[in-house]
């Protein structure tokens, strides 16, 4: 193509504008935690929190460490149940490693953008088009969602809260209208999504490529790029078409988030409020903190991860500036507060670490990954080829 001409102008530009946005979005959500850090940390002295830390029964830490490290490696299973619908000889080694990468990636870049990294993950390490990697964070962001709407209604149904107020900075709010309205509009309509595109993705592409067929050249190039991306997204989507393979990813989900749910228990006793957490408070905990991570944060939720689950202790009236019951902390107040920072910094420690360590043995180029996210680059990649015709950053061969 002619440099001179209009169609080339908008790529001159799109590498100064996408700076731009990653910092206006960078901006906003460090504005969104900073204040719902405030609003969680409200009325509870720092010193008690930091006392309460100091006197936490790190053996129940190091049981969260280990849960936690399950709970990667049953994901990484998963994942790799869902890509062996399309790699038959896809390694749970390489999954694994995708996936504490990716999941370092999310929580570092604003934006959401650090979702990108696996599908670019999947490129280079499986040769996985973008769109079936991109199929695979849908799908299993669906089956999470189903999972914490289902968490939500065992909280209504069997473990129901003392209170459906939630009180944070002197204002109140009642959860439940809030919860089953998400229910009733988000989770159907997602559903829907992915059975259409899975059972009549492939006629709604062949009845779309006569309508990009014609029009203006700009027209038919972005249509043939938006059609091959359609199709290998819902080629992605194969997984779900095997009634064995779906039920075994869902009997997985299942497992994972319901064993994951212990956590929450372990680090009641971790940090004297023990009697008052059990399995069912660690439900509805669990079950509002991943519902806050559908709002708009920052990276790696911080600020709104502390905020939702001290509102959801605080459903259960896990609350209060008296002491906890074996005396750990000054008041139980703090001893959430050391709760909701230790289940979010710990876990992401334990996290990155993991990370770490397949970064350094696999010799992953995260960098190139990260800035090539930022730029928007990944758009211009070819799903059909191979990574390196693509100048995609992959494995450092020279060391």
């Amino acid at each position: 193509m002619n440099a001179d001409s209009p169609a080339s102008e908008p790529q001159a530009k799109a590498p100064d504008a996408a700076p731009r946005r990653g910092r206006l979005r960078l901006v906003l959500g460090l504005a969104i935690g900073v204040a719902a850090l405030v609003l969680a940390m409200w009325g509870v002295p720092f010193d008690q929190v930091l006392t309460t830390l100091h006197g936490a029964r790190w053996w129940w830490l190091l049981g969260i460490a280990a849960l936690f490290l399950w709970q990667q490696a049953m994901r990484a299973w998963r994942q790799l149940v869902i890509i062996r619908a399309i790699r038959p000889d896809s390694s749970y080694r390489t999954n694994l490693s995708v996936l504490c990468i990716s999941f370092l990636a999310i929580n570092t870049v604003p934006g959401r953008l650090g979702e990108i990294v696996r599908p670019l993950l999947l490129l280079e390490r499986e040769q996985v088009p973008l769109g079936i990697g991109f199929a695979l964070v849908f799908l299993e962001r669906v089956l999470d969602l189903c999972a914490t709407f289902g968490m939500l209604a065992a909280v209504a149904l069997i473990f129901p809260p003392p209170s459906h107020l939630i009180r944070l900075g002197g204002a109140e709010i009642d959860w439940v209208p809030l919860a089953r309205g998400a229910a009733i509009t988000m989770l159907p309509a997602v559903i829907l999504v992915v059975a259409i595109a899975a059972l009549l993705g492939e006629q709604l592409i062949a009845w779309a490529r006569p309508v990009v067929a014609t029009g203006p050249r700009t027209w038919r190039l972005a249509g043939a790029a938006g059609l091959r991306f359609a199709t290998t997204f819902v080629s992605g989507l194969r997984a779900v078409r095997s009634p064995a393979r779906l039920f075994g990813v869902i009997v997985l989900t299942f497992v994972i988030w319901s064993v994951s749910i212990w956590m929450y228990p372990m680090a009641a006793q971790a940090f004297g409020i023990g009697p008052l957490v059990g399995y069912g408070q660690g439900v509805g905990v669990l079950a509002i903190s991943m519902l806050g991570g559908i709002a708009p944060a920052p990276p790696g939720q911080a600020g709104t991860y502390e905020a939702f689950v001290r509102a959801g202790l605080a459903l259960y009236g896990i609350a209060g500036t008296g002491p906890t019951p074996d005396g750990i902390a000054p008041s139980v107040d703090a001893a959430v507060i050391a709760f909701a920072l230790t289940m979010h910094w710990g876990i992401m420690f334990v996290q990155a670490l993991t990370a770490l360590y397949f970064l350094v043995v696999d010799r992953v180029d995260l960098p190139g990954l990260l800035a090539l996210v930022r730029s928007g680059g990944w758009r211009q990649l070819d799903t059909d080829s191979p990574p390196e015709h693509q100048g995609l950053p992959g494995e450092d061969s020279s060391l």
